[in-house]
């Protein structure tokens, strides 16, 4: 989902603006006149698009926030993975052992796990 441009801004966008800059003036695509005056841009910037004017010209990096998303996926799905097959476990316990009827509910999850994992991998 994008942003509209009248989207207000926080102080970390504004910061991660700031960094952008500075990565342009240091490869050399700013004059220090340029870098000095979008960087004030930036800083008193109070939407999306007055941010986006700041950057404007540049070209933009992907932003860190699908790597992060990524992260969280894996995270979520392992935790969700993990909580069935640790009932699973608990419930085989607590009804007095026997044969470890689990194994198929633990195999069972690893395979949707990697499935999912493959088939989320596909649509970045």
């Amino acid at each position: 989902m994008t942003e509209s441009l009248d989207t207000l801004v926080a102080d970390s966008d504004r910061t991660t603006a700031a960094d952008e800059l500075r990565q342009h003036y240091d490869s050399g695509r700013l004059t220090l006149d340029e870098f000095e005056s979008r960087l004030s841009e930036a800083q008193t910037a109070r939407t999306r698009g007055d941010l986006d004017h700041a950057l404007r010209q540049l070209p933009r990096s992907e932003p860190a926030v699908s790597l992060r998303w990524r992260d969280r996926r894996w995270s979520s799905l392992a935790l969700q993975y993990v909580l069935v097959n640790v009932i699973c476990i608990l419930v085989w316990a607590v009804t007095g052992g026997g044969d470890f009827w689990p194994k198929w509910v633990l195999l069972g999850t690893l395979i949707t796990y990697f499935r999912r994992l493959g088939r989320h991998a596909r649509w970045r």
